[in-house]
């Protein structure tokens, strides 16, 4: 169709050069000019414009279209286009309701129009250079110089735009606009943007601002700069990271987060940032990601920081070295089959979660852990290897625990006679099923507390931290476990499980316990005595367990359709000899007081991996586990024919156990332990333990000595009450009123959100709380016991549409006090959000914080924050 127009332009230009060609190149001023009224099939096709052939002239076609008419004036070389006009030249494309064409001058001048009905202004210009679209109420580009102006400009680069009232384009596409917005926002009048009276824009590259402001909601925030520069780039390029600005009472004003960025390939950066506050506080972090395809992933970053707080002059002054390790790899499973290594670590002192962080979860954590592991397999993996290093961080008390290293080798169990065969249904399930399987264990334990492993940091001195090994030696411990069990199974009465069991044990330590008595001293010594040494054990048991169901059906008219009763008996006899008979086995015995009084010690009682027990064992422990549920009738839930099941006691164990071959108290504690959910919104967890035997009472009401008599026979009650524990939770909101459906996909996201509530902000719910009830009580004496109760919880209300309100708290029933709370106010608005996060209780701080929605501006926030130690 665009060559059938040619032809019948060309027709037209000819016979215009015959016919008015006096016109069109003389000196007169009268205008002669061809208007051709599109119709029909060519109302849509493209017209080439190709009459310009001196040196100067567009070398490339300029196509153009219009849907209303298209009106050329062949004497002034001019084209006017009208209703959703176009044009393409090269890789350039211009859209707006009219666009003049000046062929001459090679101008291109396009605007948009005000609708009559709706008054709105529409077909605006937009211009598209190979991909980079620009919008304007009015624009006017030269196709030779590619310069350009335009007023009322809207643009995109990256994730952010960019509205100017007046734009100028230079030959190298640099883009200069005069009082610029640059937001993130995609609406036409932003929720946010930084306001700025002239913005350079070179594409790819960055966006350089003079002075700006920080606009939200129309008003403008105390965040001010001389200049801003914002990196966008197309691929990752180096640069400085600009800091936050902030104040704090005690450190001064500071600049957080100045550094710089580099990119050292596609799969490695290393960014640096320093922290600087005014008053001689500072610090910086040193992070990097890394990752290959298919292969890992993972970051590490080291953050310290050095917090004076107070005047120098002040008694008050202190100073507080912190410091936080952390390092993340993940091997990509299929990258090596068979092997595996890992590495979550996260060695933090406590100071730093104190003095550095607002973050919740981090004020409560008393425990940090990190571990670094490495596994394989061997012979199509029935022997696998691993090494792994663990350190265990008590955050409250300053106690470590390092395991460096611990090593395993495992043997899968491994069958013989799995293809052995015989009449004998029992003899043929008891051959199949035996197998034979190893565990072999070294570890290597340092316990010490943190001021031990890094020696004095002088905080009050501000000095160099060192480390000092000299009492590290003292505090390490290792050894070698070696356990091989051997076992199998086979029906017996074609009911109950039969399952017998043998396993030996190796112990091999390095230092073992002596302990002599001194006649001078009238004490007990106890010495460590370097060298090898060894021990071993041995058990074997059988057990017994089957399941009975007992059920009761009601007549179909009746709601309760049926009662299920499912009962899971156990029992197990378990044998070990008395391994302190004579020294073989690491049993002395020395005097503990005076020439008459000696005890029994094991060489190996601070061994890692245990030891040989002592005092021979032939009992049997015996337990039954209850489940009970119940079926009815449910008009609402029409799935399984309108029948609805419901758990009544999901699990409720009773156990026991009694020792043949102990000399007193041979029937041990009896415990019981369950859980259920109520009404599907309720979870509950309960145990408790009760001592069967009685007790002989002093005059104060304490106990005294244990007698050989069943509390049962006085009491009539399986004992005397020692402990137990309740925990209730729930969690509710409206849609936990609902029935519904749970995909997979779903079931994973809920799973994530219910381990990280406090942090899951769901502006769809109008209101949301999570509850958490925990009881323990022990009653070491009869007539005295503790209690320690506290409730926990957090939820949040949707005050409108786009805020919410949040609390964290908890309260001690046992002390009467509430714990630490937080109470949140969050912000949702299109593009940007808001926080506020008050702790009016206990560390006595708060943080506001404003952030874009935006990787461009991620950077972009007004935080104001104090701390407990700023009051």
């Amino acid at each position: 169709m665009i060559r059938k127009i040619h032809q019948v332009y060309r027709v037209l230009l000819l016979l215009g050069n015959i016919l008015v060609s006096q016109v069109v190149f003389s000196q007169s001023t009268d205008t002669t000019s061809i208007d051709i009224i599109q119709q029909d099939s060519i109302s849509n096709d493209s017209i080439s414009f190709s009459v310009l052939n001196h040196k100067s002239d567009i070398e490339d076609q300029v196509e153009y279209d219009a849907q209303d008419s298209t009106i050329l004036d062949l004497k002034a070389q001019k084209a006017y286009l009208y209703g959703k006009a176009k044009i393409i030249f090269q890789d350039i494309k211009l859209n707006a309701d009219f666009i003049a064409i000046d062929f001459r001058s090679k101008d291109v001048f396009a605007t948009g129009i005000v609708d009559d009905s709706t008054n709105n202004y529409v077909g605006r210009p937009a211009f598209d250079d190979n991909g980079k679209i620009y919008e304007a109420d009015t624009m006017k580009y030269n196709f030779e110089t590619k310069k350009g102006i335009s007023y009322g400009v809207l643009t995109t680069e990256k994730d952010g735009y960019i509205h100017g009232k007046r734009v100028l384009r230079d030959s190298q596409e640099n883009i200069y606009v005069k009082d610029a917005q640059f937001t993130t926002c995609n609406l036409p009048d932003p929720h946010f943007y930084i306001k700025a009276d002239k913005i350079k824009v070179i594409p790819g590259k960055q966006i350089i601002t003079g002075p700006a402001n920080l606009v939200i909601a129309g008003i403008n925030t105390p965040l001010i700069v001389p200049f801003g520069f914002f990196p966008i780039p197309e691929k990752r390029k180096h640069g400085i990271l600009f800091p936050n600005f902030g104040q704090s009472q005690e450190r001064g004003y500071n600049l957080r987060g100045l550094g710089y960025y580099l990119p050292i390939s596609d799969f490695f950066d290393v960014q640096i940032s320093s922290d600087i506050y005014f008053r001689g506080s500072w610090g910086f972090t040193l992070m990097s990601n890394y990752y290959k395809r298919y292969k890992y992933r993972g970051n590490l970053r080291f953050s310290f920081n050095k917090n004076e707080f107070g005047e120098p002059e002040s008694p008050t002054f202190r100073v507080s070295n912190d410091y936080r390790l952390s390092w993340n790899y993940t091997k990509d499973a299929k990258s090596r089959p068979g092997s595996n290594f890992s590495a979550n670590v996260n060695f933090v002192t406590s100071s730093f979660l104190k003095n550095n962080t607002t973050n919740y979860d981090d004020i409560i954590s008393t425990n940090s852990n990190s571990s670094v592991s490495y596994s394989r397999g061997f012979f199509n993996r029935k022997i696998n290897m691993s090494i792994a290093s663990n350190i265990n961080q008590n955050l409250s008390t300053g106690d470590l625990t390092m395991t460096l290293p611990q090593m395993t080798a495992n043997m899968s169990r491994q069958m013989p006679f799995k293809t052995f065969n015989s009449k004998n249904k029992t003899l043929r399930s008891f051959m199949r099923n035996f197998g034979v399987s190893y565990q072999g264990t070294f570890r290597n334990e340092i316990r010490t507390i943190d001021t031990t492993l890094i020696g004095s940091i002088r905080e009050q001195l501000g000095g160099t931290p060192s480390i000092n090994t000299s009492n590290l030696r003292d505090n390490i411990k290792n050894g070698i476990s070696h356990r091989i069990p051997i076992s199998t199974s086979f029906k017996a009465l074609k009911w109950i499980t039969v399952s017998p069991n043998v396993s030996f044990d190796e112990y091999w330590y390095l230092e073992t316990t002596e302990k002599t008595w001194d006649d001078e001293r009238d004490s007990l010594i106890t010495n460590t005595v370097k060298g090898f040494d060894r021990a071993v054990s041995y058990r074997t048991s059988i057990s017994l367990s089957t399941i009975l169901y007992g059920m009761k059906i009601f007549k179909k008219e009746r709601k309760l359709q049926a009662i299920r009763h499912v009962i899971r008996p156990n029992m197990s006899a378990v044998y070990s000899p008395d391994f302190s008979m004579g020294e073989k086995n690491g049993y002395r015995n020395v005097q503990s007081d005076t020439p008459q009084i000696f005890s029994t010690y094991s060489i190996y009682e601070n061994g890692l991996l245990g030891r040989p027990s002592s005092g021979p064992q032939a009992s049997i422990n015996f337990g039954v586990g209850n489940n009970l549920e119940i079926k009815i009738k449910s008009q609402k839930d029409t799935t399984n024919g309108g029948i609805k099941k419901i758990k009544i006691i999901e699990n409720l164990n009773i156990r026991s156990g009694y020792n043949f071959l102990a000399d007193s108290f041979n029937l041990s504690k009896f415990s019981i332990s369950g859980n259920t959910t109520i009404l599907n919104k309720i979870r509950m967890t309960f145990g408790t333990t009760f001592d069967p035997y009685q007790w002989e009472l002093n005059d104060d009401g304490t106990r005294s000595n244990q007698k050989k008599e069943y509390a049962f026979n006085t009491m009539n009650t399986l004992g005397h009450f020692t402990q137990s524990n309740l925990s209730i939770s729930t969690n509710l909101n409206p849609k936990a009123f609902k029935r519904k459906s749970i995909d997979n996909a779903n079931e994973q996201e809920l799973e994530f959100i219910n381990d990280n509530l406090q942090n899951y902000i769901d502006f769809n719910l109008p209101w949301s709380l999570n509850v958490n009830y925990n009881m323990r009580a022990n009653r070491p004496v009869l007539l005295e016991k503790t209690v320690t109760q506290s409730i926990t919880f957090n939820g949040d209300i949707k005050l409108s549409e786009n805020w919410k309100i949040g609390l964290n708290s908890g309260y001690d029933i046992t002390k009467e006090e509430l714990s630490l709370t937080s109470i949140n106010f969050y912000r949702d608005l299109h593009c940007w959000q808001m926080n506020f996060e008050w702790y009016p209780i206990g560390r006595q701080m708060f943080s506001f914080g404003i952030n874009v929605k935006s990787s461009t501006l991620q950077d972009l926030k007004l935080n104001r924050r104090r701390s407990w130690f700023d009051f």
